[in-house]
């Protein structure tokens, strides 16, 4: 008894992030389909009648209405994706500025004060959505000041860029997949809860009740990062805290993103840019591909002869995110330590499952579109494969830059994607509404060829595999990490 108190305590002493990640990935979960319908219900009611809206919304009686009445929802469902892409984009170049110039040279000597600052512009983007949820007839171009606020405070990309290189400082080298993969396991848990939630929530209590639940994740969230994240780190023996700088702001932006090209120029030994850099391109791919998948799927699957309800979404989505949760805590620990595959293996076999899943999707019957969730259910493999991977071609004190660019460039291949699939998908309506899928799959097999080039190449270079994963970073700077040693 006293042995397994013992490995309790050590197990809680352990929880760092994973808690934060799974409220605040809960919390984007349940948000971003909410925003999707609360656009689509205010486009819908700003150009026809309340009835009308009510019906196209209502799956029980949208199948009939959807037949005739097909050119008005294809206006609602086109000027939605249009103003998704508006969104996006109001988001991702305040994001991708404020994680170069600031955020990302800040995570590495103060995560906690970038995570704070990520969570406090969040709560007001969701302020902002609940009164627009409120106040229905009024435009939907006031949701973008949300929207433009939570991109100045980084947004998604900033919370991940704090979070993976936090776990990637305090985890030993050994470990490192393993830690990776239960925190991204924690955004697949998330969404499963979040999203098959969200569409009861939104259908029976509402968007008011919906947005007030998702600020007080975000508000929790704070409170838990004040009372559990320290306010410093060690890295190989060295406390590192914050300082601040007495200067001024411009002078302090400047210093962070002259740190951030400093870091992007340094020499590395032997191929480690160039593989760092290929590494980075397959995540960005991925990042390309989902963003596409994310933007579009709700109007796919609303979309008639499918006229799935925001139930029925939710339910989709939840199982789909529960099946990548579930395999990341189960089947990706046995694959990596039992089996002893290497990292880019288990990346090809969660490639594989993410492209199969995709051509499922293109069909329009809802039975294959539930298979192509089960087929893609190892796609949350690739991203926890190639993060502990690149954290290990640097220094554990270039991790916050590392992820801050990896975050940056993010949010561009995500509006590059927003761009084109936001595009793609209203043109695509006339003939087949499914391409957008068939675009992303061929786009992740880009991706894989890239990841099978480095399987051989660096077998190929080294000799032995583990010489070029265990950088003079990691094999230095060991730390304590007692529920995965």
């Amino acid at each position: 008894m006293e042995n397994f108190f013992m490995h309790l305590k050590l197990f809680i002493k352990n929880i760092t992030v994973e808690p934060l990640m799974f409220m605040y990935m809960m919390a984007i979960f349940i948000s971003y389909p909410t925003f999707q319908a609360l656009l689509y219900r205010k486009i819908c009611v700003r150009n026809f009648n309340q009835t009308f809206c009510d019906a196209l919304s209502n799956f029980s009686d949208s199948e009939g209405l959807n037949h005739t009445h097909q050119i008005e929802e294809d206006f609602v469902q086109t000027e939605t994706s249009h103003w998704i892409l508006l969104n996006n984009v109001a988001t991702t170049v305040p994001s991708c500025i404020s994680v170069l110039c600031y955020l990302g040279p800040l995570v590495d000597v103060n995560h906690k004060k970038a995570i704070l600052t990520t969570l406090s512009v969040s709560i007001l983007q969701a302020l902002s959505n609940l009164i627009g949820s409120i106040f229905l007839y009024i435009p939907e171009s006031y949701l973008l000041i949300g929207s433009i606020l939570n991109g100045l405070g980084g947004g998604f990309i900033a919370m991940m860029m704090a979070i993976y290189s936090y776990i990637t400082i305090i985890t030993t080298y050994r470990n490192k997949t393993y830690r990776i993969s239960i925190v991204e396991s924690m955004i697949f848990v998330a969404g499963f809860l979040g999203v098959f939630t969200s569409g009861l929530m939104i259908d029976k209590l509402g968007f008011i009740f919906t947005y007030s639940f998702i600020i007080g994740l975000l508000v929790l969230s704070v409170f838990y990062v004040l009372i559990r994240l320290p306010s410093s780190i060690s890295i190989a023996g060295t406390e590192i805290k914050f300082e601040e700088n007495e200067g001024k702001f411009c002078q302090r932006v400047f210093e962070k993103l002259s740190s951030m090209i400093k870091f992007v120029r340094k020499e590395r030994e032997e191929k480690y840019k160039l593989y760092i850099g290929l590494m980075i391109l397959v995540i960005l791919i991925l990042q390309f591909a989902t963003s596409g998948e994310n933007d579009v799927m709700f109007l796919y699957v609303t979309r008639a002869p499918l006229s799935w309800s925001r139930t029925l979404y939710g339910y989709f989505k939840g199982s789909e995110n529960f099946l990548r949760g579930a395999m990341l805590l189960t089947v990706l620990p046995v694959l990596k330590f039992r089996f002893h595959l290497r990292d880019t293996s288990i990346i090809i076999i969660g490639l594989i499952s993410k492209f199969v899943g995709f051509i499922f999707y293109s069909f329009r019957i809802t039975e294959v579109i539930f298979t192509g969730a089960v087929m893609s259910m190892l796609m949350g493999f690739p991203s926890a494969g190639l993060r502990s991977l690149v954290s290990s071609l640097v220094d554990k004190n270039e991790h916050g830059r590392l992820f801050g660019l990896i975050a940056s460039l993010e949010s561009i291949a995500s509006l590059i994607a927003t761009l084109l699939f936001n595009e793609v998908y209203p043109a695509s309506l006339p003939f087949f509404p499914g391409l957008c899928f068939i675009l992303a799959a061929v786009i992740v097999c880009v991706g894989g060829c890239i990841v099978w080039w480095l399987h051989m190449n660096i077998t190929t270079n080294t000799g032995h595999y583990g010489n070029l994963e265990v950088s003079n970073s990691t094999v230095n700077s060991e730390s304590e990490d007692g529920v995965v040693n």
